[in-house]
């Protein structure tokens, strides 16, 4: 079955409904730019209180290893388990996404098919394949999926403009490892709209 990863969470309430609605992962955006920024002492209160057995994905753009690290101790303590996964969302080379110690997510912005070529690069556990855009992210719209040909697998996340207008079509022509919704299931920017992510939730887990 596909699974679903619900990113730009900001809030315990969206959180707990992803969870709530079967949501297989969330994610918690690090890069301060974004409408969706979320600082890590939120995402900590956050996580304390969510089952163990969810993903938590921290998403970074563009960030030192210094910087994500100290993310990371902030978000763990003793009565919290902490990020379960990084999502690389910049710039990072093939080289930063090695020696992590949770597993590491690489987004590519799919701006052409040659694009795709940088997954034999990168030695990362996961490729999240979203739209192009001039920022990092969030842009609400579908890349030509045709370009997939081939390439989904049991590593591949599909992302970018993704709602229940067109999920159903996505999980039944692509059949990625994932989907990844945020804009789709927004009712604005970082406030998730509750009847939206169950519907969108239920769409894939009944494709």
């Amino acid at each position: 079955m596909v699974k679903v990863k619900i990113c730009g969470l900001t809030n315990f309430k969206d959180a707990l409904k992803a969870v709530e609605y079967g949501a297989d992962a969330l994610g918690f955006n690090f890069y301060p730019p974004s409408p969706r920024f979320v600082s890590a002492d939120v995402v900590s209160a956050i996580l304390r209180e969510l089952p163990p057995n969810v993903c938590k994905v921290g998403v970074f753009v563009n960030e030192s290893r210094a910087s994500i690290q100290a993310v990371i101790r902030q978000c763990g303590s003793e009565d919290c388990l902490g990020l379960t996964a990084l999502q690389l969302h910049g710039d990072e080379s093939p080289a930063f996404c090695c020696d992590w110690p949770l597993k590491v997510i690489k987004a590519l912005r799919v701006k052409s098919p040659e694009t795709l070529r940088a997954i034999e690069d990168f030695p990362a556990d996961f490729f999240l394949l979203d739209s192009w855009s001039t920022g990092f992210g969030g842009s609400g719209t579908v890349f030509q999926w045709e370009w997939l040909a081939g390439l989904m697998s049991s590593r591949t996340i599909l992302a970018g403009g993704l709602d229940l207008g067109n999920i159903h079509r996505a999980v039944r022509d692509l059949r990625p490892f994932a989907v990844d919704v945020c804009s789709g299931v927004e009712s604005t920017p970082g406030i998730k709209d509750h009847t939206k992510m169950r519907d969108f939730v239920a769409a894939v887990k009944g494709s």
